[in-house]
């Protein structure tokens, strides 16, 4: 089960360190049951189901690619906040959280009204960088429909790269 109570149908092995420094993702799936591939809820730190809106869709009556991420953004807010890390207070302290580098990569398209599960992983990328690694799953036959890697860092006062302590408490080392 996922944090949102959800049982999930594709088992996915994230963040495998590739060559050159680089992810990969493997998926494996069932071949007894392709139209219900199993995930492993134990691979995602956390989960977050929501649902496509009319006015996301472009003219194609596909979500747009920049919607994309917007849902990552929501789920990555969502996850913090629910580790008790508060972005205004942050604020208030002169530390930044800020995306330097998004990487998507776009498998299916969603639709309107489509029901979709977004997926997380935090993990240490260096003493001053940290990335979410992110899925996007079409809900109910939990289709691929992007993996994402979004790479950040926290800015002190001073406008320099420092991982305040009660953030680097939430990352994974591998």
């Amino acid at each position: 089960m996922t944090a949102t109570g959800t049982s999930l149908s594709e088992k996915c092995r994230c963040c495998e360190a590739g060559e050159q420094g680089g992810y990969k993702r493997k998926l494996v799936r069932e071949k007894e049951n392709m139209t219900a591939p199993k995930i492993d809820a134990g691979d995602y730190a956390f989960s977050h189901e929501m649902s496509v809106r009319d006015y996301e869709c472009d003219m194609q009556g596909i979500v747009n690619n920049s919607v994309y991420q917007n849902y990552l953004e929501h789920v990555r807010h969502v996850f913090l906040r629910e580790k008790g890390v508060d972005f205004s207070e942050y604020t208030r302290q002169g530390i930044n959280l800020v995306v330097i580098r998004a990487e998507l990569d776009y498998k299916h398209p969603l639709k309107s009204g489509d029901r979709f599960l977004v997926c997380l992983n935090l993990k240490r990328e260096s003493a001053l960088r940290f990335a979410f690694y992110q899925d996007i799953y079409r809900m109910p036959d939990m289709k691929t429909v992007v993996h994402a890697k979004i790479t950040g860092t926290a800015l002190n006062r001073r406008g320099r790269p420092e991982i305040p302590d009660e953030l680097d408490r939430l990352f994974v080392f591998q």
